[in-house]
């Protein structure tokens, strides 16, 4: 499983910073998928202190046009967890209590915790059974910073910044445990 965030730079002198790809393949959760009754339940999180920020391969994939040093990076690491206060919040959150519309392919209601807010959200979620033990669910979507009670770093009075706008995607690969309840899995 695997979710990447797309930061972006702003700001009047917003040539001068990077942009930024985020990810975690940390995630940990579970989903409770019945479909001969049309039953689904999820609930995930991230440990937002293992937040890789950068990583060179998903740079590249990403098509990123400009090369953070190991100083930039562990600087914007720094500044993501004292914006996001993850001291006091360390996980981002996302309950489905109930999933069933993924079963018809319709969009999912699911709450999104981070920064101590709870938001509703509609997500478009794909999902493919891809072998009678392992369900692949994927889908992307966008969040404000400041939605969420974030702001979002800057420096020289916003001349250079972090956009308040993040792009989200994720791939949750779930297997099915003991008792026929898909989970979580790192791939």
């Amino acid at each position: 499983s695997q979710i990447l965030i797309k930061v972006r730079r702003g700001g009047l002198m917003a040539k001068l910073g990077h942009d930024h790809i985020v990810s975690s393949d940390q995630l940990q959760g579970f989903i409770q998928l019945d479909s001969a009754k049309g039953l689904c339940e999820a609930a995930f999180f991230v440990p937002l202190g293992l937040l890789e920020v950068d990583n060179q391969l998903l740079r590249e994939q990403a098509q990123m046009d400009t090369e953070p040093s190991a100083a930039d990076i562990a600087g914007t690491k720094s500044n993501m967890l004292k914006s996001l206060e993850a001291h006091l919040f360390p996980f981002a959150q996302m309950r489905s209590s109930d999933c069933s519309n993924l079963l018809a392919g319709d969009r999912v209601a699911v709450e999104l915790e981070l920064h101590g807010v709870t938001l509703r959200r509609q997500l478009s979620i794909n999902w493919q059974q891809v072998s009678p033990q392992t369900l692949v669910a994927s889908g992307s979507f966008s969040i404000l910073q400041s939605d969420y009670g974030i702001t979002a770093f800057s420096i020289m009075n916003g001349l250079i910044k972090v956009e308040d706008r993040l792009d989200i995607s994720f791939q949750v690969t779930a297997a099915l445990d003991r008792v026929n309840r898909p989970r979580a899995t790192k791939k």
